[in-house]
């Protein structure tokens, strides 16, 4: 039986306190204008980010046929594999190759801005 998913060297960095792509409300704007002089008195540095790997050089090979379940702790990045698989987001590095079609429900919340 063929390969129908397979995942080579996958991982996924997200980077923590940085500006997010896409718009930006005007809460966060009046919110960054009015802390930043606060930011300044506590001397903040704005220049330094931390980054955050959800995954690591994931390796995972689906024949057809095969069932597979995903299990692990809260923050295993279970979901992020799965936003992969379903083309929401890209993996910093790796391949990820699919060979059909796949089809995705996300959690719900999924593209509801807050505001």
């Amino acid at each position: 039986m063929g390969t129908v998913i397979r995942f080579e060297n996958v991982s996924k960095r997200y980077r923590l306190g940085g500006l997010h792509p896409g718009y930006v409300t005007f809460r966060e704007t009046l919110g960054g204008v009015l802390g930043a002089p606060l930011k300044r008195l506590k001397g903040a540095s704005s220049g330094r980010r931390e980054t955050i790997w959800a995954l690591r050089d994931i390796n995972l090979t689906v024949r057809q046929g095969e069932l597979v379940g995903i299990i692990g702790r809260n923050g295993a990045g279970k979901s992020t594999l799965l936003r992969i698989l379903s083309r929401v987001t890209r993996p910093t590095t790796g391949e990820v190759e699919i060979y059909g079609r796949v089809g995705s429900l996300l959690e719900v919340g999924t593209g509801f801005h807050p505001d």
